[in-house]
């Protein structure tokens, strides 16, 4: 389950150049791990030999292809040319995109209209186009490229936008399509300088509060593989999703007990909301249009992680074939909580027994253009595993000519976001991360359970009129789920073990705070974004149906991903099952948020439900030993 090494990189490469499919013209987008199939790798014990394959995405000559690679015997073992979609983007296109429109004359022009002549100072930053419906531009690789001008910008390009002006890209053929000019807006006036405070105007230096391992860590890490406490599970990085878990189990009493097969982001949609033609299009897969993984940052010791912390790299293929490392793309801690795991206090003997909570944390932090995302997986000592997403980063901005909410312009600058400074306006936006959670509750037999709670009048004897029951059922078929989730809780129950009063094992998932997609169901950017419709989903269990809007999402104006795949309605009860939990919320920017946000976290729980037999972390223990405890 490892990811790809840097020789396996090469190999592969090599592999590709021999069968005359990649030359200097060709650019890799993404080379990963092909995974063994599910039955191979749970079977798969240390010293038995395993195949190592991977799985490439080329352009070339601006066609897109697929190739399947068997890295034991060196060989080419499928290539496919996939028509009708365009694969995500490279840095190369993002890099060299920007400069086209600083070579056309229609640009040049409307810069001269800003008063801008010398381009030294203005950055241009390419965007995907979302959906192209237009049948005039299918079949063109293309790009939108607005323009900021970053003059005392330091670490925040988003402060002057040169608003009303955008560039549309072909990238296959290195031209301008169209410039689009709405009209000259005003400069902001401010300089965003990222000395965030002013001059020298920090607060109090605090006392030092750190999480420390004094003693040593109690983390274990070899390789990809991972113990903590009773939790074990491998971990690698790939390219376009980041940080993948694997194989989540938990020692029970000397039993290594499955929970979940594989854990990991899958898509990430941020639909904008201005109608402006400069603006509307502006609806992002950051995953399937930029990757998670190639663009993870690098995370700091002691600032993004406590300094004890372990830190992996991500190696993947640059897109001319070199294996390239970023360090410190995931780190992986440690942490009290301050809070008690479970206590008790009894009045009537005075006694008290509590135990403290401690969790390790997998954290990784892909930066896509102005945010910066924080992706964590939290395991506790009570079974518990939380899946949280933490929005970082600046506001996507717009210029205006609104100095403050007194002007006259202000209500119509101000109907699509916030002022959040003079002439500056954050759009309003969404944001719905779709984690795919394959579980596989002690063995791939699984099913689907929702506990509905419905009311019962009584008519008996007593005042009381009125209780609730819960009353379970499992979900048959694939596909989104419709009950609301505050009516009922949603399990994974094991098909065929129970635990010791007769209960069928199952792991509940908690929802936390989760929008779903306000947007019109026949809205072209809704279509290819139909996952974001339903908080949670159930699917059957494929190998190749990872990425909820398909493996192609960008520039795509039809149905795919998982929208596509549970059409076909198929059984799931008792079943090796997948779930789809999408994190939704809606950002509606406010001053706070300017000139850099504070953290905005949301997320949610994987909780055993009878999958113990009692209170699993009741062997926790104390601080300090009660008196004449042995």
């Amino acid at each position: 389950m490892d990811g790809l090494t840097a020789d396996e990189i090469r190999a592969g490469v090599d592999v590709l150049r021999g069968a005359g499919k990649f030359g200097d013209a060709g650019r890799i987008v993404f080379m990963t791990l092909d995974e063994n199939a599910k039955d191979e790798v749970r079977a798969w014990r240390p010293g038995q030999a395993f195949k190592r394959r991977a799985v490439a995405t080329l352009l070339n000559d601006g066609r897109l292809y697929e190739a399947r690679l068997d890295l034991n015997a060196r060989s080419l073992v499928r290539w496919d040319e996939i028509g009708d979609r365009k694969p995500a983007l490279i840095i190369e296109e993002l890099m060299s995109a920007g400069e086209l429109p600083k070579l056309d004359p229609r640009w040049i022009a409307a810069m001269a209209k800003r008063g801008i002549t010398d381009f030294k100072n203005v950055l241009c930053l390419p965007l995907t186009v979302g959906p192209v419906v237009d049948p005039a531009l299918k079949g063109h690789r293309l790009l939108n490229v607005p323009c900021v001008d970053t003059t005392g910008a330091g670490n925040n390009l988003w402060g002057k936008p040169i608003e009303n002006l955008i560039a549309l890209v072909d990238l296959s053929a290195r031209q301008v399509v169209s410039v689009t000019d709405l009209g000259v807006v005003p400069p902001p006036a401010n300089t965003p300088s990222h000395a965030y405070a002013d001059s020298g105007k920090y607060r109090a230096v605090p006392r030092p509060i750190e999480i420390s391992s004094p003693q040593g860590t109690n983390v274990t890490v070899e390789g990809g593989q991972v113990r903590w406490d009773n939790w074990s599970f491998h971990v690698r990085l790939e390219p376009r999703v980041g940080a993948v878990l694997s194989l989540i189990r938990y020692d029970d009493r000397g039993t290594q007990r499955d929970i979940a097969y594989q854990l990991s982001a899958s898509e990430m949609f941020v639909p904008y909301m201005d109608p402006m033609q400069t603006w509307q299009f502006r609806a992002y897969m950051d995953i399937g249009e930029y990757g998670f993984g190639v663009l993870s940052s690098e995370l700091r010791p002691r600032e993004d992680c406590p300094g004890s912390a372990h830190f992996l790299d991500l190696t993947i293929s640059g897109n001319k074939g070199a294996p390239i490392v970023s360090r410190g793309a995931v780190c992986i801690f440690e942490r009290p909580t301050g809070d008690p795991i479970w206590r008790h206090a009894e009045m009537i003997n005075s006694t008290v027994e509590t135990r403290p909570n401690t969790e390790l944390v997998v954290r990784m932090a892909p930066v896509v253009g102005n945010y910066d995302y924080l992706v964590d997986y939290v395991f506790d000592r009570a079974g518990n595993i939380d899946v949280k997403l933490g929005a970082y980063g600046i506001d996507a901005t717009k210029g205006v000519t609104s100095r403050n909410m007194s002007d006259p312009t202000a209500a119509q600058d101000t109907a699509y976001g916030t002022l959040v400074d003079e002439r500056l306006l954050a759009v309003n936006h969404d944001h719905y991360m779709t984690f795919r959670i394959d579980m596989d509750v002690d063995g791939t037999g699984n099913r689907l359970v929702e506990d509905r709670f419905g009311v019962r009048r009584l008519t008996g004897e007593g005042s009381r009129k009125s209780l609730w029951q819960v009353e379970t059922r499992p979900v048959a078929t694939e596909g989104p789920v419709t009950t609301p989730l505050n009516a009922a809780q949603f399990r994974i129950e094991s098909a065929g073990k129970t635990n010791k009063l007769g209960y069928r094992t199952s792991y509940q998932l908690m929802p936390g705070h989760s929008d779903t997609s306000l947007l019109a169901k026949d809205d072209p950017i809704q279509l290819r974004a139909g996952f974001s419709g339903y908080t949670l989903w159930a699917s059957a269990y494929d190998k190749e149906e990872k990425y909820a809007a398909g493996l192609y999402p960008n520039q795509n104006a039809d149905v795919d991903g998982l929208p596509k795949w549970v059409a076909a309605k198929r059984p799931i009860e008792d079943r090796d099952l997948v779930m789809w939990y999408t994190v939704g919320f809606r950002h509606v920017p406010r001053a706070e948020d300017w000139p850099v946000m504070p953290g905005l976290w949301h997320g949610f729980r994987l909780r055993p439900f009878n999958f113990f037999d009692r209170n699993p972390a009741l062997d926790v223990p104390p601080v300090v030993e009660a008196k004449g405890a042995k």
